[in-house]
Formats: C-alpha cells, structure tokens, sequence
C-alpha cells in the first residue's frame, strides 16, 4: 500500500502540471515535447524545481522541507518523461553534484533578488540555477508567497504583468464561456515567457 501511495502522490503532481506540459507541446515547432529537453540544463532545471515544489504543496509541506525523492522520480520515470528518464537522472545527477562542488568553493553568488550572479561556474550550472530559480518564481506566485520586491523590481515579472492586463478582457470572456471564473494569468505568462522561446529553439 505504501508504494501505491507513492505511486498516486506521483501522479497527481503530473496531473497538476498537465496544462504546462500541453502548452509545451503547442509552443515547440513539432507539436510535442521535445526529447532534447530532458538534457538541457535548464529545462532540466525547471522541471525539477517545479515537482520539487509540487510534491511540497500536494502533500501540505512547508516550502522549506525537503521533498520525497522517491515521489519526485517516479513523477519523472512513470509520467513525465519515461523514454528520456535515464538520460534525464543522468545529466541531473551531474549537475547536482557540480552545484554542490562550486557550493563547497564558495562560488555561488546570489543578488539582493535571489538571481545568480556568480562568474566562475560553468554555463550549464548557471542555467541549472536559472531554470531552478524561475520556476520557483511561477510556483511562489501561483501560492502568494513571491516576496514585493521581485514582484516589483524583476523585469520578465514586470513584462509578465503588462501582458496579463493586456489580455484580461480576452481570458475573462474566454472563462465565462467554459463557465469558470477569471483567475490570475499571470504565472501562465511568467512561464511562456521563462520557456517559450527556449522550446522554439530546441
């Protein structure tokens, strides 16, 4: 029972990134998902923050604990990328384990935001990080939880927010017509503009 329970809590994370992944498949010039994002240091960045966080929202955690491991690679191995998984864990492992080494030399720098900033790691750690980094921005925002200040001082939020109001009226007639109620669009196009571009170039 205890695997099974596992097994569910994987699912349900996976449930609850279904509309991302289909964006996905829309933005990427093929229609699918493409396979080289479960190698790219930053996708790869993205998505483990962001089922990292879900499994810690699912299971009523506090953002600062540390998530089921297991839950998170079968979320990754049953669901997300199956095909891809071994290359996946692979590269991911790889670059753990490089974060952790320019951790211990004291190479990693952080701005007043929480942007990396550091100059002396390698262009894969740096958009591990930044994956990391914006998918936490789009998760706090969906919780309420994203500090003032980022919300007011970084840019591709700032950008995100003038979109959001410029397309209000269009979402809002487009929820009275599925019979939902408006909600805030705002993590959606914090995260179209975080990946789109980067899906079209992969």
């Amino acid at each position: 029972m205890f695997g099974l329970s596992k097994a569910s809590k994987a699912k349900k994370i996976y449930d609850s990134l279904s509309s991302l992944l289909k964006s996905i498949e829309e933005w990427s010039p093929g229609k699918k998902i493409p396979k080289k994002m479960w190698t790219d240091p930053y996708m790869i960045g993205y998505f483990f923050k962001t089922v990292a966080l879900s499994e810690l929202i699912t299971n009523k955690k506090p953002y600062s604990a540390s998530p089921d491991q297991i839950i998170l690679k079968l979320c990754f191995e049953n669901h997300i990328c199956p095909d891809q998984f071994k290359e996946f864990e692979k590269k991911l492992f790889d670059l753990m384990n490089k974060e952790f080494v320019a951790k211990e030399e004291g190479k990693l720098n952080f701005d007043s935001l929480g942007n990396h900033v550091s100059k002396e790691v390698s262009k894969d750690i740096d958009e591990f990080l930044l994956g990391n980094r914006h998918a936490s921005r789009v998760i706090f925002l969906l919780g309420g939880v994203l500090k003032k200040e980022i919300q007011e001082k970084d840019p591709q939020i700032l950008e995100a927010k003038e979109v959001t109001k410029q397309n209000k009226e269009k979402d809002t007639n487009v929820a009275k017509k599925l019979g939902l109620k408006y909600r805030d669009m705002l993590p959606f196009y914090l995260s179209e503009i975080y990946l789109k571009k980067r899906i079209e170039n992969l």
